[in-house]
């Protein structure tokens, strides 16, 4: 009877609740979305942190030991950290953050936070920029800071922040408008029914990517990150390819961009028009794109030895400065390079330009690349050895695996062998569904099936720092 009673009081609660937070969540999952959008936005990146903190908490419970052992690790390696019990006024871990970008402001992403108690706000961020020892500046509208050597801007006013970061050097001047529309409030999406909020609301992926073209989804499950979705294209790519590759490899990439169609030797040709290492070297791009057919196939597998002249000085007897060569021997990833080709004249224009000189690409630096050509095609090898290749016909036009437990006796440079130790391999795939529209999908596997991928490198790359 006592065990029937407890069912008759627990099962209603428990209902309740369930009740409650699925209301919580089916509110929130289009409210923590209304307010935070520029209407011009051409591209949104959702990040939904209450769908990955569930998925993380459900990793915990299904393995407790692994987290118990990395947090224990964390917690002593920042023990001198002070944890701020000040309260900030915002909310820097939202239900979902929201990144955008706009036409006209290029190289730049916002984000914009509301702010719900401006004072405790005004107190936060004195500290925060006093911390990052910077100044903080205003105009009529708002305040503004310039952080982390000119690449983030952050600016606030009495109801929200707006973050602006790019790659490169970023200046008021060219974030000003977005600024002024957020803070005067015009020029935020707040409409529910949104067409754009509609799409990312229905998204219940952790993280999506949104444009008038594409839509791409990513998840973090046990062991993996996932990622699929559709771009839709006026440009065309080949529905069926054959390819001649090295087998085995532990590093391949491979992309047909399909000269036939002219927009693709366009964009091939704006996209490297002022590339350095081209006008170093005394290439032109239009020049090597009149022979090049957009067929591009790059495999790495193993490694192999070359000969390097290292150049010394030193003095003679009568104290005069003489050079001394000496050749060493160095390991080098055994990498082969394919470029696709219309018609021969590529291998006589390089040697013209000086960028190739006894059958070696003088213009890379670091490892000597071996010049060879057929009807059809330019190889570059950094091994004068004969490879093994297979030829197979697939419906991916773009591929890239890499096998990381490979790799790691492959490649070489500063801790990339604990890096490569924490994944299993990496797959990426591009395929024509139908005119107009093409399909992506991919996986980054780590080396614990049953651990989700992001503990996996959070902790993995907190041990080797």
């Amino acid at each position: 009877m006592r065990l029937k009673k407890f069912f008759k009081i627990v099962v209603p609660i428990i209902m309740l609740l369930s009740i409650i937070y699925w209301g919580y969540k089916y509110v929130n999952r289009t409210s923590s979305l209304l307010g935070v959008i520029h209407k011009d936005a051409d591209t949104v990146v959702k990040i939904d942190l209450h769908a990955i903190k569930e998925t993380l908490a459900l990793d915990i419970l299904s393995a407790p030991k692994f987290y118990y052992k990395n947090i224990s690790f964390s917690s002593e390696k920042k023990e001198e950290e002070k944890d701020s019990t000040q309260e900030k006024g915002i909310d820097l871990q939202p239900y979902t953050v929201a990144l955008y970008t706009l036409k006209n402001i290029k190289n730049t992403v916002f984000t914009t936070l509301p702010i719900y108690n401006s004072t405790d706000f005004k107190n936060y961020i004195k500290t925060y920029v006093e911390g990052k020892k910077t100044t903080v500046q205003g105009t009529k509208e708002y305040n503004y800071a310039v952080l982390e050597k000119s690449k983030i801007v952050i600016g606030w006013n009495t109801t929200h922040l707006v973050i602006a970061a790019s790659p490169e050097k970023i200046t008021l001047t060219k974030i000003a408008s977005v600024f002024t529309d957020v803070f005067r409030g015009e020029k935020l999406i707040t409409d529910k029914d949104n067409e754009l909020v509609q799409k990312l609301r229905n998204a219940k992926d952790h993280i999506v990517y949104v444009n008038d073209n594409a839509q791409i989804n990513l998840n973090f499950t046990d062991g993996k990150l996932q990622m699929y979705g559709e771009l839709q294209t006026e440009n065309s790519f080949p529905k069926e390819i054959t390819v001649n590759s090295v087998t085995n490899a532990s590093f391949l990439l491979y992309m047909d961009y399909n000269f036939i169609d002219k927009k693709h030797k366009l964009d091939f040709i704006s996209t490297f028009k002022n590339s350095s290492f081209l006008e170093k070297s005394n290439l032109d791009i239009t020049s090597i794109a009149n022979y090049f057919n957009g067929f591009f196939n790059l495999a790495i597998n193993g490694k192999t030895k070359q000969k390097d002249t290292v150049i010394t000085y030193t003095y003679n007897d009568n104290f005069e400065k003489v050079e001394e060569k000496t050749i060493q021997e160095k390991e080098v990833p055994k990498t082969h390079i394919e470029l696709g080709t219309v018609k021969r004249g590529l291998k006589t224009y390089l040697i013209n330009q000086g960028a190739i000189e006894q059958d070696v690409f003088t213009a890379f630096p670091y490892y000597n690349f071996y010049v060879s050509n057929t009807d059809n095609a330019m190889l570059f090898s950094t091994s004068k050895e004969q490879t093994k290749t297979k030829t197979f016909t697939t419906s991916n036009f773009f591929e890239c695996t890499v096998d990381f437990n490979k790799l790691k006796d492959d490649v070489s440079f500063p801790k990339s062998d604990l890096i490569f130790k924490l994944l299993n391999n990496l797959e990426l795939y591009a395929t024509v569904v139908e005119d107009g529209k093409v399909g992506v999908k991919g996986t980054l596997a780590g080396k614990k099936e049953d651990i989700n991928i992001i503990s996996q490198l959070f902790f993995g790359l907190e041990e080797i720092k």
